[in-house]
């Protein structure tokens, strides 16, 4: 059984000592077979091993996007009142243990059925909370008072703030709730200024966490993808320009051993700030990867991406971070690859693709120019 799993876990390894031991008896193509054999031998483990860590890298990433949304909902749980997300089709996304404190129903009971914070609503009620959520679609907000069926098939007065999100186009996509218990509320004698205070920093950290970087507060990689689709679309059906520069941080591995990995973070905070302020209102700039940043720049054809790639990295090499305990300051350079829409370009795989290519073609000549130059200057 243990010979089984070593096998799957490496099989193209196992592939390469199969073939290598055939080729051994055998003369191909006029070359010792041995020889040729461990030549693909070799070749198999390293396929293997970029596999390997490829699957490292997803199940990486995946474990901390878990945790963070752990901690996300710990911290919803943790706060007294209700939050909820709804679409306008009566499904609810989300919404917070309180619920249960509050009227008996676990999490898992609403989820499993569509409108059924709406069948909880009291009969007279219905009308009033049905007709303002449809009035909520042209981005308008409320306030409701109404009663709330509990488990125990007694009601219970709340309070619910009802604020739409939209999305990078301005469209309304769904609607944040944050229900209040209104007869703690009028026993505590709360002042309607800082509820209203309250209900819209819950409605922040619902709309940051969802669409913002944890570091650096840039769109995150998830909802950079969105734009951008949204971007090419719109770009194809109206013959525009689109283009896009993929960046790193060079030499940060270096950076991260040499002063630590607080101040690696604080390079990438402040490669972010740099980049917001050099760059257009329309203009979107994401962190990608580690310590990649992806620019999406609309209406932006090929002529001009030399020239503003060159001022990209112009303007975040004047930039640095200072090591107040050694005196030091901190610079760092980044490297670019770009991407145009043009005819062979099917979506935004091959944008994106196309600009991974030119980033590491980048990268490639920039190591082949410092060759030679001491490591001190290189980082």
């Amino acid at each position: 059984m243990a010979v089984k799993t070593l096998i799957n876990k490496y099989k193209y390894c196992a592939m390469g000592i199969l073939i290598a031991l055939n080729c051994s008896i055998v003369s191909i193509f006029k070359l010792n077979g041995i020889t040729f054999g461990l030549v693909v031998m070799a070749f198999c483990c390293t396929l293997q091993f970029l596999v390997n860590g490829e699957e490292h890298d997803t199940e990486t990433e995946k474990e901390s996007n878990a945790i963070s949304e752990r901690l996300f909902h710990r911290v919803m749980d943790i706060v007294p009142e209700i939050v909820y997300v709804s679409l306008f089709d009566g499904s609810v996304k989300y919404i917070s243990d309180g619920i249960e404190r509050l009227a008996g129903y676990k999490p898992d009971e609403i989820y499993k059925t569509r409108n059924f914070l709406l069948q909880m609503v009291h009969p007279d009620d219905r009308e009033k909370v049905l007709r303002q959520i449809q009035d909520l679609q042209n981005g308008s907000e409320a306030i409701l008072e109404y009663r709330l069926l509990k488990k125990d098939r007694t009601y219970v007065w709340v309070s619910d703030h009802l604020n739409t999100n939209r999305n990078e186009w301005g469209n309304v996509t769904h609607y944040n709730g944050i229900l209040i218990n209104s007869d703690e509320r009028k026993t505590t004698d709360k002042s309607l200024q800082s509820l209203n205070a309250r209900i819209h920093q819950l409605n922040d950290m619902v709309n940051h966490h969802a669409v913002r970087d944890s570091l650096t507060h840039i769109y995150n990689r998830r909802y950079s993808l969105v734009i951008l689709q949204n971007e090419f679309n719109r770009a194809r059906t109206q013959n525009k320009a689109l283009s896009c520069l993929l960046m790193d941080v060079d030499h940060l591995e270096s950076l991260n051993q040499r002063y630590g990995y607080f101040m690696g973070d604080r390079i990438l905070t402040e490669v972010s700030k740099c980049l917001q302020k050099y760059i257009r209102p329309s203009d979107v700039v994401s962190r990608f990867g580690d310590d990649e940043f992806l620019l999406i720049l609309p209406e932006i054809d090929t002529g001009e991406l030399g020239r503003i790639s060159g001022d990209l990295v112009n303007a975040v090499e004047k930039c640095c971070v200072k090591d107040e305990e050694k005196n030091l300051d901190i610079h760092f350079g980044i490297t670019i690859g770009t991407s145009s829409i043009t005819p062979p370009i099917k979506n935004i795989t091959d944008l994106i693709e196309q600009a991974t290519k030119s980033l590491h073609a980048a990268k490639t000549a920039k190591k082949a120019s410092l060759k030679g130059r001491p490591a001190a200057e290189l980082t």
